[in-house]
């Protein structure tokens, strides 16, 4: 993976089955020395690609699958709908991207740390904001709403 680019597709297996996602860079990499974004398509740094490289081999969304029940149950019973089991979760959720977002900005002025990878999809749930389930140092780190890496 260490050719991939920004915007390249790649296949991955989620839920059991392959599907194609996107890559896409959210980090520093996504800006030129002028701070503006990137035109076009642009390689993954080293860093960002070997990120990618462990996540696409390593992390499994289905064990994701009681934590992903919770978030969504969150957002359902804010709004006082009834709430999904994990055998919901491939109808609940669609996953098209995997964000890159090696940063020198790790966590905001409050604390709230942001995660290095993300699957980020769309949400039943919450179909305004979407799904972002995010790791950091090779952890599960949790699950928000897509701007949590955008």
């Amino acid at each position: 993976m260490s050719s991939i680019k920004n915007g390249a597709r790649i296949t991955i297996h989620l839920f059991g089955q392959e599907q194609e996602v996107e890559v896409l860079c959210t980090g520093d990499n996504q800006f030129d020395e002028m701070g503006n974004y990137k035109e076009g398509e642009f390689p993954l740094t080293e860093k960002e690609a070997a990120c990618l490289s462990w996540f696409v081999q390593n992390v499994r969304i289905e064990e994701y699958r009681a934590a992903i029940a919770a978030y969504c149950n969150e957002q359902y019973e804010a709004i006082g709908e009834e709430g999904i089991t994990e055998s919901d979760i491939e109808n609940e959720i669609s996953i098209d991207t995997i964000a890159v977002n090696i940063s020198t900005i790790t966590q905001s002025k409050s604390g709230f740390v942001y995660p290095e990878i993300s699957f980020l999809g769309e949400c039943v749930c919450d179909p305004e904001h979407g799904i972002c389930i995010g790791f950091r140092d090779k952890q599960f780190l949790g699950i928000h709403a897509q701007d949590w890496t955008l």
